[in-house]
């Protein structure tokens, strides 16, 4: 009985030394990219002004204001034209 008690107690404390370690992991979050024109098919989405589409790229002349299509979004160049 006391050989039973005492292996047991050995057992217990051999298992408790097996434990792993805390380890602290950092976890960093980075914003998902999704590419639009690989979205797309390949071609990037069109812009539209005055009822006339333009591709990625192109340049349009708007209130004396040169725009730039990126994307489907209209950004100005801060050139006059």
């Amino acid at each position: 009985m006391k050989r039973t008690i005492a292996v047991m107690f050995i057992s217990a404390i051999a298992v408790t030394g097996c434990s792993r370690p805390v380890v602290k992991e950092t976890v960093v979050e980075r914003p998902v990219v999704v590419d639009k024109a690989a979205a797309t098919g390949g071609s990037a989405p069109a812009c539209t002004y005055a009822s006339q589409s333009y591709s990625h790229g192109s340049v349009s002349c708007q209130d004396r204001n040169q725009y730039r299509c990126d994307n489907g979004v209209w950004n100005r160049t801060y050139s006059a034209c």
